[in-house]
């Protein structure tokens, strides 16, 4: 649970994530009905919302925003991505598909780094000594320049 109030927690999995994504939803429905319950003026007219109601609704804005985005930044760190990306989620069209995406559906194995795989397990010791090979010769590779010859090879 801390990983919803620290984004600097540590890692957390998909799994995780999505769970958080939940309780963030409940908080923010909660937050809506104590609002309602506590701050509404039953007596006032259709026409607006007094202080406290608006109090009441700034704040549970703020606490889900601020939930959500220590969420993502634990999540975006561990699949080797900046914070930088959690801009990217506040695109109108794009942001919650991305950010859905990044946190909660990519696996993505190789350069993700979660710190929850199994280690490889050990191959067989084998007890005869290696045999000597000749040692491998590095070939000469020509550095090509883009849209230019190389003058090099002439």
């Amino acid at each position: 649970m801390e990983a919803l109030f620290n984004p600097v927690c540590g890692t957390i999995g998909r799994g995780r994530w999505w769970l958080f994504q939940l309780v963030i939803f409940g908080v923010a429905i909660g937050g809506l009905l104590a609002t309602i319950f506590l701050f509404a003026d039953l007596e006032g007219g259709a026409g607006g919302r007094n202080p406290m109601e608006n109090v009441g609704l700034g704040l549970t804005a703020l606490a889900m925003i601020y939930m959500n985005l220590c969420t993502c930044l634990n999540r975006l760190r561990d699949s080797g991505r900046s914070g930088f990306w959690y801009l990217s989620f506040l695109l109108p069209s794009v942001g919650t598909g991305l950010m859905v995406y990044f946190c909660g559906i990519e696996k993505a194995p190789g350069r993700f780094t979660s710190g929850r795989s199994d280690p490889p397990a050990p191959g067989p010791v084998s007890a005869a000594p290696a045999a000597f090979s000749a040692p491998v010769r590095p070939q000469t590779v020509r550095q090509r320049e883009f849209g230019r010859r190389n003058r090099a090879t002439r």
